[in-house]
């Protein structure tokens, strides 16, 4: 992810119009979610409705599409079936446009039409194509979708299948076919797609039906346009598709629901069947509407004003799209089999949304090591990158499943063979490149199976950090001599740590290495895609989270390191919109300095406005990372400890398992009281900023007393009043 903090603030009047309508239409927690935050901004979300880590997310496309297939104030050309939430890069998915129309057009310019009345909630979509004078309501199913279009009366009303295009690309289906029965008004197809993200070629195929007999049916493939024409195919990459034409001057409303499948066209029949046997949208939407109420129960926060409410609950929305549960449609994997996908990529989700997951659903992260387990069985192999199921090595970091299983292991999520799931850091352990496991280092430009994105100092800390994670997991499985060696390596990081790099009096950054031994000649502040993957020597030279005490020492010292790290905030040196620097303020808390924690997490969580977070939403990793921000507390994944910077409200309430409660309160909540003044854990003292995963789990309360001023709370008796006011005066 680039970070952009881009924000259009003339259009947020718009985004809480929709939101309105949305509030008025839902019920219970899902009313408070805005899916036009981080659309009509930056974020690279979808408006569109899905349900919890389903495999289909139905929602509008535009005629000049981002990643997410939608930009704000384009044209709408139709609504395609597949989407990932707030990635970046090359567009993936967008399959299976359907799009109302009247009159003949088959190309997605001779659709595009502007909206109107937007009603959009997670639970539901509605708008107005006004060229057209349609109405269209989208409502979801798991692996599909119920849509209502209303026409105006005319001869000529027709609903257009685009069966090869996807995101960005007129064709990306490279052989398939698309069939009409007209009787019983279904539509199938599909075939052997490509041109995602994930290069890999895959297959996907839909059934649709529609509760009105067409008038007439048509078909098109490559350049043959054929009017009458039931089916059609294409063998090589070529346009494909088909129409339904339909008089609606006696019936205005043509419904149509729609299924996709990743392994066959029948399997998409057997979904559709399943999820929506009848027309029943508003029951459908209501199933949904419960689904949401429930999954966004697992927070309940009291005090909170309704404005920030919405940013919230949105945000854990989109925490719990991705990655997705196709159990049961892997691609010739047996129906039972585990298989959680759309990882884009772990890199971007290992640190907040899987810490996330482990508090308010431990379910969602068993089944995704489980499926790590069986891709490890099936695959021989586990990527940091696993979409349309197909494993992705992009090497941006490391093997971030390691630190998936490891922040697991460390919070003891049941329901997971533990020594099936060390086969997976074992097989990444050894195959990590092979200048890492000789050398002690990626090398700078080395050759390996991962891709451009691995670069040296991000590789080699990524890696370190892998060892350490596998290490423990060894450790607790009595194999002692894996702990010992892995813990031995994930010391590596020391041999990209470069003592003679120095930039404004201070000394010490990781860098690139070559395969010689010597250091890259760059400059601290920059690196950005050359030694690392998105970002800088400043900003990886704290990514070191297994030994902080290492670094701490290497940086000067724990007053030399205070320094530094206020320094880089106060300079911009530290990017706080891209994955990299998530951890970083947290670090504060490991020097008594929560105080600095806070006033800086504060700062950050500014940049996420009404219209989106300060860059791409990542698979609701920016979602997840302000969740924590509210809540007051942040994780270190990989280990199970949680460091406290306060919370924005008076009261938060996780359900956690078992029937429990985990309850954060704060007195003074909001506004400028952003500073700790004191903190009990069950009644009792806590005097540092520090809680484990057990107390979560447990149930409990962590009450905060909150004040706009910083105070000698955590500060391990270095509190410095006259020092703290300087360090936190507002620039």
């Amino acid at each position: 992810m680039k970070s952009k903090a881009v924000v259009f603030y003339a259009a947020v009047a718009c985004v809480m119009g929709a939101a309105a309508v949305a509030e008025a239409q839902g019920a219970g927690l899902s009313k408070k979610v805005d899916p036009l935050i981080g659309v009509v901004g930056h974020g690279s979300c979808m408006p569109g409705p899905c349900l919890p880590h389903a495999s289909a997310y139905p929602s509008p496309d535009t005629l000049k599409p981002t990643t997410s297939g939608f930009v704000y104030d384009d044209d709408v050309v139709g609504f395609s079936q597949l989407h990932t939430q707030g990635t970046g890069g090359t567009p993936t998915y967008g399959n299976f446009l359907v799009s109302p129309r009247l009159g003949p057009g088959i190309r997605a310019a001779d659709h595009a039409s502007p909206i109107a009345d937007v009603q959009a909630a997670c639970h539901s979509y509605r708008a107005t194509l006004t060229r057209w004078d349609t109405r269209c309501t989208v409502v979801p199913s798991a692996h599909g979708a119920l849509y209502r279009f209303e026409f105006p009366a005319n001869d000529d009303a027709r609903l257009v299948f685009d069966v090869a295009r996807k995101i960005g690309k007129a064709a990306a289906l490279t052989n398939g076919e698309v069939r009409i029965d007209a009787a019983t008004g279904t539509i199938t197809g599909g075939g052997t797609f490509d041109s995602n993200w994930n290069p890999a070629p895959y297959r996907l195929f839909f059934c649709a039906k529609v509760d009105v007999r067409p008038a007439a049916v048509g078909t098109w493939a490559g350049t043959n346009v054929a009017d009458g024409a039931a089916s059609a195919r294409i063998d090589r990459r070529d346009p494909l598709g088909a129409w339904l034409r339909f008089d609606t001057r006696q019936t205005r409303t043509v419904n149509l629901k729609i299924a996709v499948s990743f392994t066959s066209a029948e399997r998409a029949a057997a979904w559709l069947e399943r999820e929506i046997p009848a027309w029943d949208l508003d029951g459908l939407q209501a199933q949904a509407t419960r689904a949401w109420d429930e999954a966004l129960s697992a927070i309940a926060v009291e005090g909170m004003p309704e404005e920030e409410q919405r940013l919230f609950y949105t945000h854990l929305f989109h925490s719990m799209v991705q990655p997705r549960d196709r159990t049961g449609d892997a691609d010739g994997w047996p129906v039972n089999a585990p298989c959680w996908d759309d990882h884009y990529t772990m890199w971007d989700t290992w640190k907040t949304l899987f810490p996330l997951m482990a508090i308010v659903r431990p379910d969602v992260v068993a089944g995704n090591v489980n499926s790590f387990v069986e891709r490890l069985h099936r695959n021989g192999q586990v990527a940091a990158a696993y979409i349309q199921g197909k494993e992705y090595r992009v090497g941006q970091g490391g093997d971030e499943a390691d630190n998936v299983i490891a922040d697991a292991y460390a919070k003891q999520i049941p329901g997971i063979d533990w020594n099936a799931a060390w086969e997976v850091l074992a097989a990444n352990a050894a195959r990590r490149t092979e200048d890492y496991r000789t050398k002690g280092w990626v090398a700078h430009k080395s050759k390996h199976d991962y891709c451009g994105r691995m670069k040296s100092g991000s590789g080699t800390l990524g890696f370190a950090y892998n060892d350490w994670c596998a290490s423990q997991v060894a450790a607790g499985l009595g194999k002692s001599e894996e702990a010992r060696r892995l813990l031995q390596r994930s010391r590596n990081w020391r041999n990209v740590w470069d003592a003679s790099l120095a930039d404004s009096g201070f000394t010490g950054f990781i860098r690139a290495r070559n395969a010689d031994g010597t250091f890259q000649p760059t400059e601290a502040r920059k690196g950005y895609n050359t030694d690392f993957y998105e970002g800088t020597c400043w900003q990886y030279s704290y990514v070191i989270p297994h030994d902080v005490p290492g670094m701490i020492e290497a940086m000067g010292g724990k007053q030399k390191f205070i320094e530094r790290l206020q320094f880089a905030l106060t300079n911009d040196l530290i990017d706080f919109g891209n994955e990299p620097s998530f951890m970083t303020l947290w670090l504060f808390d490991q020097v008594q300095r929560p105080y600095l924690a806070s006033f800086w997490a504060d700062k950050l969580r500014s940049l996420f406005t009404k219209a989106g977070p300060p860059g791409d939403d990542d698979s609701g990793a920016m979602g997840s990372l302000y969740v924590f921000m509210d809540a007051g507390f942040f994780p270190f994944a990989g280990q199970d400890t949680y460091y406290l910077h306060g919370p924005r409200a008076p009261r938060f309430a996780f359900r956690v398992a078992g029937g429990k409660t985990f309850t954060v309160t704060a007195a003074n909540a909001g506004g400028d009281n952003i500073y700790v003044q004191s903190a009990t854990l069950n009644g009792q003292p806590l005097e540092t900023p520090v809680i484990h995963h057990r107390d979560i789990v447990a149930g409990g309360t962590l009450a905060f007393v909150m004040g706009s001023q910083p105070s000698a709370w955590g500060c391990g008796g270095e509190f410095d009043a006259e020092r703290a006011r300087r360090e936190t005066a507002k620039k």
